[in-house]
């Protein structure tokens, strides 16, 4: 019965991490709110996540793995520069910070959370857009995730 039933919560995890995976910003009520400029600056937030990706990635099959403790350990090996977040402004750099997530560009940049130990996880998210529905995930701003979390936490693994 316990084979059973982790069976099926894998099948119900698996449905809903492919349902996130399908989410599209651009199609949701927010983002048809946005003026063209801002739907500019949106599409820079997506692309310097996907940067920021790539270099974590990087960094972490030269370290076992291990994502860097911040953002700014990218640079300069695998970063020139830390992109900034277009929708920072300074009372969002001021606000208390979510969680686990540091701080990158002295604010400026975008925030980042690591995963636990031995997992290669992590989570970009932006600054400036604390309201932005993302992944299916509303009021928690945009972001990018890799691994898997489960309500806000990620598992730790041993090797």
């Amino acid at each position: 019965m316990k084979r059973l039933s982790l069976f099926i919560f894998i099948i119900l995890l698996t449905g809903l991490l492919t349902a996130a995976e399908r989410y599209d910003f651009r199609a949701s009520a927010t983002y048809a709110q946005l003026s063209a400029p801002d739907r500019q600056r949106l599409e820079q937030v997506r692309r310097d996540q996907l940067l920021l990706w790539g270099a974590l990635d990087l960094y972490a099959d030269e370290h076992d793995d291990e994502p860097p403790d911040t953002l700014d350990a990218l640079v300069p090996k695998y970063l020139v520069e830390l992109p900034s977040d277009p929708f920072v402004t300074k009372p969002a750099t001021e606000k208390p910070k979510p969680g686990d997530y540091t701080p990158s560009k002295g604010g400026l940049g975008y925030r980042f959370r690591k995963g636990s130990p031995g997992n290669r996880a992590w989570i970009i998210s932006s600054v400036g857009l604390p309201d932005f529905p993302y992944l299916g995930e509303r009021n928690s701003g945009l972001y990018l995730c890799k691994g898997t979390w489960i309500s806000g936490m990620n598992p730790q693994i041993t090797k």
